[in-house]
């Protein structure tokens, strides 16, 4: 009898102990997510005051990050993400009235870039007769920028090829609008009817030109960091989307469960898959 009142109590201890066990682990706090640090340095050259702002875009969503004061012409933003990607800056410099920006790969220890309104760094792609009215380009046309981060070089390399078909679109619109006043001189209404109808067709595909940048970069590398930023840099016209759809859904499930793939899906939701429109 007291054999089993002794393998009783202590049983009841045991049970006791692993229901203290299983209260500590319920009570036991949820991880921390992890920071990562960053620091960017803009120096807008030429500039007196303005201000800067760091923020994301999701697709769908877009979120300040950090909002500064600059200081003779400078911008610095020092803080912590969560999410690793490429996060935009822009800065407006109120005697120069015009705003700047810049696309960098965070988290990165160091980011530096100095701008130079009205530089022409890479006449090779920025061509002045193809710059359009809204002008052109990225960073890339007059900025010098030093990242840390080797996912930086990536981001800069989609941009060129998308400013590159961006100049070309102007270029072709340009071409098309000359011919077109070549007839109205000559009072060709054949040639007018032609070549109206061919500047009205280049003119609505602009976003298919950002789309077919966004589809080269993708099967170029379809591994890189910027895949997403290419993706979500084409915009949502339905021409677009078209183009690229496929392109989203052959990610792998990690990068569309990913904090900036999940900001595309609503994008790219709904129809089924297609073949990737030609080039």
């Amino acid at each position: 009898m007291k054999t089993q009142q002794y393998f009783g109590s202590q049983r009841a201890s045991w049970l006791a102990g692993l229901l203290g066990l299983n209260l500590a682990a319920c009570q036991k706090p949820a991880p921390i997510a992890k920071e990562y640090p960053y620091l960017i340095k803009v120096q807008l050259v030429g500039c007196t005051t303005g201000n800067g702002r760091l923020f994301r875009n999701r697709g769908e969503q877009i979120d300040d990050v950090d909002k500064v004061v600059m200081k003779d012409g400078q911008a610095v933003f020092r803080g912590k993400v969560k999410q690793a990607g490429v996060y935009s800056v822009s800065c407006f410099c109120e005697n120069i009235k015009d705003i700047y920006s810049v696309d960098v790969y965070l988290p990165a220890d160091s980011v530096q870039a100095s701008i130079l309104p009205g530089a022409n760094q890479r006449p090779d792609i920025y061509q002045p007769a193809g710059l359009g009215h809204f002008g052109i380009g990225s960073y890339n046309l007059n900025t010098q920028l030093f990242s840390t981060a080797p996912q930086q070089w990536e981001v800069g390399r989609y941009l060129l090829m998308r400013d590159s078909l961006w100049n070309k679109y102007f270029l072709d619109l340009k071409q098309r609008k000359v011919k077109m006043d070549a007839a109205i001189g000559a009072g060709n209404k054949p040639e007018i009817d032609r070549w109206s109808d061919s500047t009205r067709r280049v003119q609505e595909r602009f976003s298919d030109y950002m789309a077919r940048a966004s589809a080269q970069f993708i099967e170029q590398y379809p591994h890189s960091a910027a895949v997403l930023f290419a993706l979500r840099d084409a915009g949502d016209a339905p021409v677009a989307l078209q183009r690229l759809r496929p392109y989203y859904r052959a990610l792998p499930d990690s990068v569309r469960n990913s904090y900036f793939g999940q900001g595309l899906a609503s994008r790219f939701k709904a129809t089924a898959t297609t073949t990737p429109a030609s080039r």
